[in-house]
């Protein structure tokens, strides 16, 4: 059964984005460096779903762009 964007959990821990799938566990930690307009993945749980890697990479970019970190 794929995952649904609205499946996901996402939170903020200062510089820190996480986003969180709870029915697998799988998780993925983003940070946004200074002076960089992306965001750089610092960790993530194992899987090799194409599909949930692109909707986590998705949910920390809205995030970040609700926080004014990119544009």
């Amino acid at each position: 059964m794929p995952v649904m964007a609205q499946d996901l959990e996402v939170g903020v821990d200062g510089y820190l984005i996480v986003v969180r799938e709870p029915t697998s566990g799988f998780y993925a930690i983003y940070s946004k460096p200074k002076h960089r307009p992306q965001l750089i993945l610092r960790r993530r749980t194992d899987t090799e779903d194409q599909a949930l890697l692109t909707q986590v990479w998705q949910a920390a970019n809205d995030k970040a762009r609700e926080l004014g970190w990119i544009v």
